[in-house]
């Protein structure tokens, strides 16, 4: 019930009113260099963050966007339901167990599809990474439950980030931009080395937490990086179901999950996650895509929280 009423003001909102969210951040952005250091974490129930949101106080709006734009993560707690985190999990397994692993770019018609990338595969990509990936697309209809359970959490996020609460969604690739969610399998020995993103489509890493360490996976996992070049592992503080976020381009990666362990296609171990992002298709060309960038340093520290 509160999230129906808290779109019907939303709604109303963005169809008078300017997005207010978009006005601080130019304001902010045109003031100070974009962030790279992690700063500080910060825990939060969702369904009252989201409100908070829908609200668009003013006040709530500078602080939340100077907070973030200073290299603070949030992670919002009770998101998805373990249910739902659970029938997620079965309907990707399902979809990515029944069809060959492929590739496709991302042209009119793009279907849905899933790749594992090993390390020879990692090296067509610009960070590199060894995970097995599910692609969804919104003008797919394959995966709808899961697709519809990712928005639900992630959609407020686009107006936090200064887009409008459906901007991209009924694009295709011939649009140049494009909404695309991920839904990732970090199997043992997967890993993204550092890098940092580009936030000239989104501001925000938008993340959805599907498993918890501890009871998936034993070692590696997400972390950021200080001022100070510490590596802060930030795993503890997450549990399956959570939503985080960050300014793009603050430094991050994940370590090695269960290094100790044999990386097996048919089993469902190790760290699952899923993104909510905005890319360029390739009806743009390549040199004037926006795209991460691995962040290359002699030694990083680790650091605790």
């Amino acid at each position: 019930m509160w999230l129906a009423s808290a779109r019907k003001i939303i709604m109303k909102n963005i169809e008078i009113e300017k997005n207010l969210f978009k006005e601080e951040w130019n304001k902010i952005e045109s003031l100070k260099p974009k962030p790279s250091n992690y700063k500080k974490l910060i825990l939060l129930d969702h369904k009252e963050f989201v409100s908070k949101i829908y609200e668009q106080d003013l006040r709530f709006i500078k602080s939340i966007v100077e907070s973030i734009y200073n290299g603070d993560l949030y992670i919002l707690k009770n998101a998805i339901s373990k249910e739902n985190v659970d029938k997620l999990i079965d309907e990707i397994y399902n979809f990515s167990h029944s069809r060959p692993s492929t590739f496709h770019k991302m042209l009119e018609g793009v279907p849905n599809f899933h790749r594992w990338i090993d390390e020879k595969a990692a090296v067509n990509y610009c960070i590199k990474h060894v995970k097995h990936s599910t692609f969804l697309f919104p003008w797919n209809k394959e995966m709808s439950f899961s697709q519809k359970v990712m928005m639900d959490a992630c959609r407020p996020l686009k107006l936090l980030a200064g887009l409008s609460l459906h901007e991209f969604e009924n694009n295709t690739p011939k649009d140049k931009i494009i909404e695309r969610l991920q839904v990732v399998r970090y199997p043992p020995s997967g890993y993204i080395e550092p890098h940092f993103d580009n936030s000239s489509l989104i501001r925000l890493i938008i993340s959805g937490y599907l498993s918890k360490k501890g009871e998936h996976y034993e070692k590696g996992g997400f972390y950021l990086i200080d001022k100070k070049n510490g590596k802060l592992d930030m795993e503890d503080q997450i549990d399956a179901g959570d939503i985080g976020f960050f300014y793009a381009t603050l430094r991050h990666g994940l370590d090695v999950i269960d290094p100790h362990k044999k990386p097996e296609f048919d089993k469902r171990d190790g760290r699952w996650w899923f993104g909510l992002n905005m890319h360029n298709s390739d009806e743009v060309e390549a040199s004037k895509r926006h795209t991460a960038a691995p962040y290359k340093v002699s030694k990083i520290f680790q650091n605790k929280l």
